[in-house]
Formats: C-alpha cells, structure tokens, sequence
C-alpha cells in the first residue's frame, strides 16, 4: 500500500502556504494565501480568524483529493495565544511588531534580573518590540491583569493552529526556546522569568514535534514547529560535518547546530541569540534584515535608472574593481537596534560612486550585505575554518552575494540550494516521522532535493579584501559606543 500523504501549513507574517508532499517528500500539491496584520482594540494582531478559516477550507478541500495521514504547521516565533477557561482566546493575538512603553521593559529587567543576567541563562538577547514572549506575557500581566487572570493556557502559535484543527493542547521546545526568555539553557528547565509569570501552570505538557496529539478527520496532527527550526531540520538530518545553514529572507537567520552554548556580553547586543533544535540542543545565530535591505536598495537604482536590477548580470571586472578601490558602501542598518552594527545608520557612503551607473550600485549593494553576512558568520565561528556553508532561500538565486560571499570568507566553503522550501520540507519531515511512529534521528531518509551547488570566489589579492571589510567595519562602529 502506498505510505501516505503529509499536509504542511507553513504560515509566515503575510504569506501562507498550504503543502501536500506524498510519502517520499515529493510536492504533489501546492496553495498560497497573503493575510497581513490588522489592528484590535489599538493593537497589532496577527488575523488568526482568516487564517484558522483559510486553514479548514484548504485542508477539507485537500482531503477529498488526497490520503493524507499527517498535519504539521510551522509558524514564526514570539507569538502566543491566550486561552480562557472555555479554551476561547482571552485577549487577541497580538504581533511581535506591537511597540510598548520603555517602562514596561525597564519594570521586566527590574524584577527578573538584567538582560545580561537573562542572556546568560536563556541565550535571549533584550530584541525590540514584543519579539521576546516573556516581555510580552509581562505586558500582558501588567497592562491587563484581569486577562492574565483569567487565563488558563498560553500556547505558542503552531500549537494553537494545531490546537484549532484537533483541540488538543500541546507545546513543543523549538517555539518555547525561540528568545523567549522562558527557557533556562543552563538548568535545561523553566527559567526565572517562566516561573515568576506563572508560566509553567499555563502551558501543556512538552511534546516531541513528530508526536501525535489528536486527529483532524483521518489524518494525524503534531504539536507544530517554529519555522527557523524546521527550515534546519533537513540539513541536519543530511549532513554529516559541522555546517552553518543562512536561512534567507527579509530576515537572514545564521544557525550553527553544534556549535557550544557560550553566551558571550559583547554578543547580546550584536543580534546573536540561541534557539533550541528538536532535540532540546541550543543552537547559536546570528541575525540581521538582508532581504529588508536589499529591497530598498534594490528599489533605489531601480528608481535612479528605471531598469531592473535583478536583470543585471554579475560581472567579475566590475566585482573586483569595487573591491579593490572601496567604491562605495551600502552601511547597516535601517532597522536601528537590529543586526549586528545595531547603532550604526543605516546610508550609502559615497554616493557618486555608488549611483555611478546601474551595474555599480547593485554589485555595490550585494558586497557590501555580502560583508554584513561575514561579520554575522564571523562571530558564529570565530577562527574556525573549513566549514560549510549552507545558503538557502531568496540569496540562494542571488549570484551576486554568493560570489561575494565566497570571495570574503575563502577559507570556507560557500554552497547554495536551488531548493527553497526548506522550511515546508522540515516541517514535512516532521509528519513523515509521525506516520512511520520513528523519531526523526531514526527516520530513515534521501533527500535528493537537496543538492548543494558550490561557489568559487573571485581571483583577487586578499590584501584587498580585508582593507575593504576593514573600511567597512570601521564606518558602521564609527557610529557605535559598542566595542568590538
């Protein structure tokens, strides 16, 4: 009998995707849906109405045409679902991009310890907004008391998407370890801030992701898994040596499994955090806006020269030239407080030179997010060499960057995927290891998808290359009282 089906909902911020892949991880389906944010009582919110409606009519629909035996969604992180006695939602969704007052951040360090304390037992750096789930409970608990009274369950996002096809409660470590501050690394336990928040009494029992907890129709439905986790979790399986994996997109996430939880001062403000893989194992990252950047750069020589950037071919005397004589510099960052110059402003140096012509600017954007990315890798590995690096995602078709890349980190080895759903596949991995009742280090598994194409850098002195990151970094901490 054919093994079957595994349904996939991977939901991010605007797009939502809807996955079938039959029983060898091939796509035999595939939707997508756009539903941004909307605003509730004054608060940002993810709309979990349209997409809980989204969710049922595309999976029955999807049930009618296929043997599905497995239902996984993969979701962002820093974001719960408040649930009351009824298990009905006690207050809104609300999204991490919600601001607060400082006062509310400046009361949670008071009573929980400094962000320095806090780091170095969860690996959770002070992000801005509300992307830290512990700060956001504390708000919730200040701001609206009664809420958080009369609240019996918080469930992180996938678990409540699960929770909506199946009513089973369950949580899981990807999305409870993703900068919440409720995780202590150390113990391998609740941290301070879980307990004081009464955390522990709200959340379900901890679930393995590939689990079963309940049933939608005939098919079987996991507790769900944080997306950055699932993206990594093909590459684990699949490779042998110690490797990095750059999850590109409007964020580009560095993960490096393997790699020791040592939280270091000077990296809590450079955007390094931990996650927590499937298998409760810290994993160090590094993180700033990439795709962000590179849209509004890119959009800028559109705008100047009215032609198509990404139509641009790379050209290796235009490359080098820009190298070697520091053309121009696209400096970080637009987002303030983000990546890892979180004080540096985020403009061009030199625009004469970079606006010189189209051709210029957009091999002058790619090195210079390119030398963004070696700095990022750089404090994941410090003086290791001989690592692979794994790009997959939008930068993973963008020949530009990964030449560059390869040119200013030549003592590792820069590979890309033309696969870019690493994401769905990870969460379909999940259901796969549901269905065959195997722990996903058993599973038993090729993935052929996921052939990795190397990268040659470029023929120039490397006298040139370290001037140039040398020039670039001394800019962005020009502006910046953080020490190297």
């Amino acid at each position: 009998m054919a093994e079957r089906s595994i349904a996939v909902f991977d939901i991010g911020k605007t797009n939502k995707k809807f996955t079938v892949f039959d029983g060898d991880l091939n796509v035999i389906h595939t939707s997508s849906i756009r539903i941004g944010e909307k605003r509730s009582n004054g608060l940002i919110c993810d709309d979990v109405d349209a997409i809980r409606a989204w969710m049922y009519s595309t999976l029955n629909e999807a049930l009618n045409g296929y043997d599905i035996g497995s239902i996984v969604v993969t979701t962002f992180g820093a974001t719960v679902a408040l649930l009351d006695s009824k298990d009905a939602l006690s207050f809104p969704v609300v999204s991490y991009n919600q601001e607060v007052e400082p006062a509310v951040r400046e009361g949670f360090f008071e009573e929980f310890g400094s962000p320095e304390e806090l780091y170095a037992r969860t690996g959770t750096p002070p992000l801005g907004q509300l992307l830290n789930v512990g700060l956001q409970l504390y708000w919730i608990k200040s701001e609206f008391p009664r809420v958080y009274e009369r609240t019996r369950t918080i469930l992180f996002l996938p678990e409540y998407f699960s929770f909506t096809l199946c009513k089973a409660k369950s949580a899981e470590i990807t999305s409870i370890g993703c900068h919440t501050y409720l995780y202590d690394i150390i113990d391998e336990d609740w941290s301070v801030v879980a307990e004081g928040l009464d955390f522990p009494r709200r959340t379900p029992f901890i679930r393995n992701v590939w689990d079963p907890i309940g049933r939608y129709r005939d098919a079987e439905v996991t507790p769900g898994i944080h997306d950055s986790n699932a993206s990594l979790l093909p590459f684990l399986l699949n490779e042998k040596d110690k490797f990095i994996l750059a999850s590109t997109g409007t964020w580009c996430v560095f993960m490096y499994p393997g790699s020791e939880f040592n939280p270091d001062r000077r990296d809590m403000d450079r955007d390094i955090l931990y996650y927590i893989d499937v298998y409760g194992r810290p994993v160090k990252s590094a993180r700033f806006k990439c795709g962000f950047e590179f849209e509004y750069y890119a959009d800028a020589i559109k705008e100047r020269f009215n032609v198509d950037p990404l139509r641009i071919p790379f050209d290796e005397d235009v490359a080098t030239r820009i190298i070697r004589d520091e053309t121009a510099y696209v400096i970080p960052t637009l987002t303030p407080g983000t990546g890892q110059f979180p004080r540096s402003k985020g403009r061009i140096v030199n625009e004469q030179g970079f606006f010189r012509d189209p051709v210029t600017a957009y091999h002058v954007l790619n090195l210079s997010l390119a030398a963004q990315t070696y700095f990022a890798l750089s404090m994941l590995i410090r003086d290791e060499s001989g690592l692979r690096i794994l790009v997959q995602g939008g930068f993973a078709k963008n020949i530009h960057y990964l030449r560059f890349l390869a040119t200013l980190m030549p003592n590792n080895h820069i590979v890309y995927y033309r696969y870019t759903e690493a994401t769905s596949l990870g969460a379909a991995l999940v259901g796969k290891a549901l269905i065959e009742e195997e722990s996903l280090k058993d599973l038993d598994v090729e993935l052929p998808q996921l052939e990795g194409i190397s990268v040659e850098g470029l023929n120039i002195d490397d006298e040139y290359v370290k001037d140039y990151l040398r020039s670039f970094r001394e800019i962005c901490e020009s502006e910046s009282s953080i020490s190297s």
